[in-house]
């Protein structure tokens, strides 16, 4: 089969150009989980074939039915929605593994140029990226990872570091409260997953010796789940001073059950407990700027896809040499940029937190596999919580849900 990469490389470097734009500036199978459960959103998706004269890019999601991770796929419509020579096909797989091979090849036999894949599964999404190679057709990841060798390169967050982050920062909220020996329940979802494990361990392993875990809550990560195994973890520990959480389904899920416990105070109040964790959200930032959660630590999950969008751009047109070597850093405006669009009267990417973004080896089962980039986080907190550029703030505006 002659790929459509093969084909537009055939019309010539001005041709290239001009198709692809200005590039320049959960268990072990499963892949890391964004840990995004919590806030919904709708599907979308249209895997027909289309014209060839126009660059076609697959975005294969593991699911599009969390605000997270909905924003991730949307992104990269919002993003080319200016772009005539561009078509963006978003495949859903629904959180099933073989629905998103399935759609993928399928994707890939009616013709793509590229592939950005966001896997629900590292070991299943091979397969995907066996039948992208077969066809030239070149693949990146976002947000997740596939444990192939053939993927080109990826844009992921540093998950760890989002632990130690919340650590460092709750570590100095006790101290100024002069909290001797802090109690804190931890609650986290699917713990078999790698992404989760990271999370906590990030968390736990930065904060004093003298912060008691009292109990640790495992959940699916949804509001529904969790609030009422946090609820049951607050009547045996009614003194408890801080709830960590380690998704946005969680962090709900944790202010559910400290206001079904009558717990549920401001930060001026003085039997706040202190509620934070990773991932903000449409409803959760909210909450953040009303002062009932303290903090979060949040990925840029809306500039995933513009990111990889731009690395593949760049990779049409001008080969492996587009491909960052390990250990650069990468500045946003000046290496590679996302361009500051407006999309429905807002602009989704005017502060790019992404970076600077060291370029590293991507290793898992005690192998290395491609080249990523480690994508930085947002604070979010009281005073920002309003911020446009945040994913959470920019679902909320661009489809209208609170």
């Amino acid at each position: 089969m002659t790929s459509r990469r093969k084909l537009l490389k055939g019309i010539g470097a001005a041709g290239i150009a001009g198709l692809a734009g200005c590039a320049g500036s959960q268990n072990n199978n499963q892949a890391e989980d964004s840990g995004s459960s919590g806030d919904s959103g709708t599907t979308t998706g249209d895997s027909s074939s289309s014209d060839s004269d126009k660059m076609r890019i697959a975005v294969s999601m593991k699911s599009m039915g969390q605000a997270g991770l909905y924003v991730q796929g949307q992104a990269a419509k919002w993003y080319t929605q200016d772009r005539d020579d561009v078509e963006i096909v978003i495949l859903d797989a629904g959180f099933d593994a073989s629905k998103q091979t399935q759609d993928a090849i399928n994707a890939i036999n009616q013709g793509l140029d590229g592939i950005l894949l966001n896997p629900f599964d590292a070991k299943a999404s091979r397969k995907i990226v066996e039948e992208a190679s077969k066809n030239d057709i070149p693949v990146m990841n976002f947000d997740t990872a596939t444990l192939s060798k053939d993927i080109l390169a990826g844009a992921l967050f540093g998950q760890y570091a989002g632990g130690k982050v919340a650590g460092e920062r709750f570590t100095n909220m006790i101290e100024e409260k002069g909290i001797e020996n802090p109690k804190v329940i931890t609650s986290v979802f699917n713990f078999e997953s790698t992404t989760s494990q990271a999370r906590l361990y990030g968390f736990t392993e930065n904060i004093p010796d003298s912060v008691e875990v009292v109990n640790r809550i495992e959940s699916d990560g949804t509001p529904e789940d969790s609030a009422p195994q946090t609820q049951s973890a607050l009547q045996a520990n009614p003194d408890v001073d801080a709830i960590y959480s380690n998704n946005v389904g969680s962090g709900m899920g944790a202010l559910t059950a400290l206001k079904q416990m009558d717990m549920y105070h401001k930060r001026d109040h003085e039997d706040h407990v202190m509620a934070f964790g990773i991932d903000g959200g449409p409803e959760l930032n909210q909450r953040i700027g009303s002062g009932y959660y303290d903090f979060a630590v949040d990925q840029p999950l809306h500039m995933y896809a513009p990111l990889t969008l731009e690395l593949m751009w760049d990779y049409l047109e001008n080969g492996d040499s587009a491909i960052p070597d390990v250990g650069t850093t990468l500045k946003p405006g000046e290496d590679i940029s996302i361009k500051n669009k407006t999309v429905e009267g807002i602009k989704p990417w005017s502060e790019q937190f992404w970076g600077p973004a060291t370029v590293t080896e991507y290793e898992a089962e005690d192998e290395t596999w491609w080249r990523w980039i480690k994508c930085q986080h947002a604070t979010i907190t009281q005073e920002n919580a309003d911020a446009p550029y945040l994913y959470g703030n920019v679902y909320r505006e661009i489809e209208g849900t609170d």
